[in-house]
């Protein structure tokens, strides 16, 4: 069983790290709420863990992504009264109001990620067909395809430092890998994974090295760790049902826990060991990013 300390802010504490947090920043979580077209939110925490409300009355918001002029990129699903699905990449710019910057109809939205020129990666369920869509978004909202996995449920997407872009698929167990143009293999595959568990949220160390955390059994799920050439080790285990995972500035590791609702909470894992509950008594919180970039 894991051991958490809640992390207290102390000014100690400030006047001592001064010079590291001017140059830290903020942490951006996806919280899904109660499932409703507005029951969801963004909120927004600085590094000393003061939270406020970036957004609200969202519904189901999910990946998170900033671009390089400091634009924040969000994936959300409206439900109709019939059930039908309909995916929404929204933009909040750093000065003005959100607009939407594409969408995608009879689909749901999961993990978001952009490029270094500026494009927006969704990845979104077909609620018609057995399978996930990768859609790119260029600046101007204009829709293309990059890519799709064999899946009924995708979840996370995050790109390695050399322009590759990798999908967590939790149907087949899977990772997949796709190169710049598109092209798609297995990065590794089912045996990876323990029996009944599946990778969801994914993240890249500055060393190359992918992270992903692992659902399937609550209480004991894991966080591993994937060298670019695919050997595996085990960075952490006794969570329950972890989802997004972020690195900050300083290469400390945020994972967010979704647990059952309203007690999810947000793990930090500093680079020189331990864990410590960052934030806690959150409903459902669902991805996280660090931004906006400086």
């Amino acid at each position: 069983m894991k051991t958490k300390i809640l992390k207290t802010f102390l000014s100690l504490c400030v006047i001592f790290g001064l010079a590291t947090v001017a140059h830290a920043q903020n942490l951006y979580v996806s919280v899904n709420g109660d499932f409703s077209n507005t029951g969801g939110s963004i909120s927004k925490y600085t590094p000393g863990g003061t939270q406020t409300t970036f957004a609200s009355k969202l519904a189901e918001p999910r990946g998170l992504a900033f671009d390089s002029s400091g634009n924040l990129f969000l994936g959300e699903t409206l439900r109709n009264n019939g059930g039908a699905f309909h995916a929404r990449v929204l933009k909040f710019p750093p000065q003005g109001h959100q607009s939407v910057l594409g969408n995608a109809a009879l689909a749901f939205a999961q993990g978001v990620a952009t490029d270094g020129a500026g494009n927006v990666y969704a990845l979104v369920g077909e609620q018609r067909f057995d399978v996930n869509t990768i859609y790119k978004f260029a600046p101007d909202g204009t829709r293309t395809i990059f890519g799709s996995i064999p899946s009924l449920q995708g979840f996370g997407i995050a790109f390695d430092s050399t322009g590759n872009l990798f999908a967590a698929d939790a149907s087949n167990a899977t990772i997949w890998k796709f190169t710049p143009d598109g092209t798609r293999t297995v990065f590794v595959g089912p045996e990876a994974f323990a029996p009944e568990t599946s990778p969801i949220g994914l993240a890249f160390d500055t060393a190359g090295n992918l992270f992903v955390s692992t659902e399937g059994s609550p209480g004991s799920d894991s966080i591993l760790v994937f060298t670019p050439d695919g050997m595996e080790s085990t960075f952490a285990t006794g969570l329950t049902q972890p989802r997004g995972l972020a690195f900050d500035a300083s290469g400390n590791l945020f994972v967010a826990e979704t647990r059952p609702a309203p007690l999810g909470d947000i793990v930090e894992f500093p680079t020189g060991g331990g864990e410590i509950v960052f934030a806690s008594g959150i409903d459902r919180p669902e991805f996280l990013t660090f931004g906006p970039p400086r």
